[in-house]
């Protein structure tokens, strides 16, 4: 009896130690990563090939002057250094390297845990602006950017305390119309009627959000009417098509940008408007798409890429979505979350589980893999028919390279190289309003720059190849680069993070 007592005095001692130390884990703060101090004045490039987005050509034996944070000059001629006499200069040695603008990523999620590791990745890759696509829906969801914070990462950014990417607006928690949300919240949240769209924009304009997030299920009145009320406050409206709207509709209501390479599928194949006028309920499943793929109509396709064009609506494929389904049984496609956080592993698993078990038969695998393909066939046709695509990874385990394979997908879908570096340099900028100041190399604008050690309109691929970064005219060599590789490779797959995403989780399941 004494040597019980004893054992469930000691089990609970050890349990209370352990309840401490996961207490302590989720509260211990990473030292932040900040951008490497500046020790000059002037940043000169000498002699490397300028790739220029805007006039497709690449431009060889160029030297660039940055002063602060601005391309000052760009020349074939050699540089004077006797005219920066008495200020300090850096040179970079540009010999068979590439000179590129800095890229964005136009469809990522950002978390609580993002500025740890997920914000040094995205600078190693070279992306310095990001299109955050979905808020949180309250101050306590781990899993979203919640606005206070966001802003926060923002200003330290600008100053340069945290190192990462600048992001662009705030986004809305998604809305899905009628369904069940989190406890607590308002019903017009849900956005079933036009009254509620009233309601829901004004509620978004009083937070400051700049995009709201759509998604499925809306119904097509309160859609309308959400787009046109958010224009009347300079608020955009972007995300997935709703299914009870046609492609047409959202464009000339005037929704800003479309994701996903699917919703064309959806709209362009003979049953278009029977998918359309069906109830909220009905799931999309494998025979319904193996249909759409059937019945595909090129007219139909052509008149949505034209309501695209006439409205200047974009679009953001993000291919890496529909490989996850086509390749979701496949070990060597898998293999790419190993090196991940085993949270986030888990987590990307447990999608591609769903995704398998949605449909095991050969056929069902087979047109997964088939509406992949297709989606790549529709991106090159999109972008041959003129309509502006933005490059957006949509795959927050693996922040940064997942864009470079994005934009591989991109080149697989028969864009051109000049093609493909648009849609995440000056395209991105076009969309802001902000390609005065970002978005190709030009005399004037922001040194946000990357230098590729090969030729990216060789092979896409390439764009992996960086060798260093700028952020305002501050040079991240390949030493730091290479540190930010190590540092966010361990810092991701620590006890440390596994226990605050352990602990994310868990708040998540309280909402």
């Amino acid at each position: 009896m004494k040597n019980i007592r004893r054992t469930l005095k000691f089990t609970g001692a050890g349990i209370l130690i352990l309840l401490l130390l996961f207490v302590g884990l989720v509260f211990f703060p990473f030292k932040r990563i900040a951008f490497p101090q500046k020790d000059y004045e002037v940043l000169i490039i000498e002699n490397i090939s300028v790739i220029d987005v805007k006039g497709d050509s690449l431009i060889q034996r160029q030297n660039i002057i940055i002063t602060n944070d601005i391309i000052e000059l760009i020349t074939s001629e050699p540089v004077n250094k006797q005219m920066f006499s008495r200020r300090r200069i850096k040179i970079i040695d540009g010999t068979n390297r590439f000179l590129l603008p800095a890229l964005w990523d136009m469809h990522v999620h950002l978390t609580k845990r993002s500025p740890d590791a997920a914000y040094p990745a995205f600078i190693q890759h070279g992306i310095t602006h990001v299109r955050d696509m979905r808020g949180a829906y309250n101050e306590r969801d781990p899993f979203a950017g919640v606005q206070s914070d966001l802003r926060n990462w923002n200003k330290r950014v600008n100053n340069y305390d945290l190192l990462g990417p600048r992001l662009h607006g705030y986004t809305s928690f998604a809305i899905d119309g009628p369904g069940e949300m989190f406890n607590g919240l308002p019903d017009f949240f849900n956005c079933r009627t036009p009254g509620e769209a009233i309601q829901l924009v004004n509620y978004f304009r009083e937070k400051g959000v700049s995009l709201i997030k759509v998604y499925n299920n809306i119904p097509r009145d309160a859609f309308i009417t959400l787009v046109k009320e958010a224009r009347k406050f300079g608020i955009a409206v972007a995300g997935h098509k709703p299914v009870r709207v046609s492609t047409v509709e959202a464009a000339d209501a005037g929704i800003k940008s479309l994701e996903h390479a699917r919703f064309f599928i959806w709209d362009s194949y003979r049953g278009a408007d029977s998918l359309i006028a069906a109830s909220p309920g009905l799931k999309i499943n494998t025979r319904l798409r193996l249909r759409m793929l059937h019945e595909h109509d090129t007219g139909l396709l052509k008149q949505n890429f034209d309501a695209l064009k006439k409205n200047n609506t974009w679009y953001c494929p993000t291919h890496l979505t529909r490989k996850d389904e086509a390749y979701a049984d496949d070990d060597n496609y898998r293999a790419r979350y190993d090196s991940i956080n085993p949270i986030l592993r888990f987590l990307s698993f447990e999608d591609l589980d769903a995704i398998v078990q949605e449909d095991t038969s050969a056929l069902g695998r087979k047109v997964f893999m088939d509406f992949y393909i297709k989606g790549l066939e529709i991106s090159g046709q999109a972008s041959g028919c003129g309509v502006k695509i933005l490059a957006g990874s949509d795959v927050p385990e693996l922040p940064g390279s997942s864009l470079q394979e994005e934009l591989m997908e991109l080149a697989k879908a028969g864009l051109t190289p000049y093609e493909v570096l648009r849609t995440a340099t000056l395209y991105p900028a076009q969309y802001y309003g902000l390609d005065s100041i970002y978005g190709s190399v030009e005399k004037n604008k922001k040194a946000d720059l990357i230098i590729l050690s090969a030729n990216p309109l060789l092979s896409i691929e390439n764009t992996k190849t960086i060798s260093g970064v700028i952020f305002d005219g501050k040079y991240l060599d390949e030493v730091v680069i290479s540190y930010l590789k190590d540092k966010v490779a361990d810092r991701s797959r620590s006890i440390v993070m596994t226990v605050k995403l352990l602990w994310d989780m868990i708040i998540y399941m309280t909402l």
